[in-house]
């Protein structure tokens, strides 16, 4: 039995690298998205509802650039009006 349960355990482990759950960024939805990892949404009126375990960082730019104009903490959502991406942290 011990067998059994180690193999059961092994499945539900979670990678260290990945932020566990959903990033929905204007409708489109990343599952459990990587560490560090950078997602644009689109141009303007970022809508972000992160069902993650980690905040993301919001920017004005795509591809992360720009300045940062917001967080969204785990489990939260929000709204940018000049937000352009995200990128998830640790």
């Amino acid at each position: 039995m011990l067998g059994g349960s180690a193999l059961l355990t092994l499945g539900l482990t979670q990678s260290a690298n990945a932020a566990v759950g959903n990033l929905d960024l204007n409708g489109r939805v990343f599952t459990d998205p990587a560490r560090w990892s950078c997602h644009t949404g689109g141009a303007l009126n970022l809508i972000v509802h992160n069902y993650t375990n980690s905040p993301v960082v919001v920017y004005d730019q795509p591809a992360c650039a720009g300045n940062v104009i917001g967080i969204v903490g785990p489990a939260s959502n929000g709204f940018f009006p000049r937000g352009w991406s995200v990128r998830v942290m640790q």
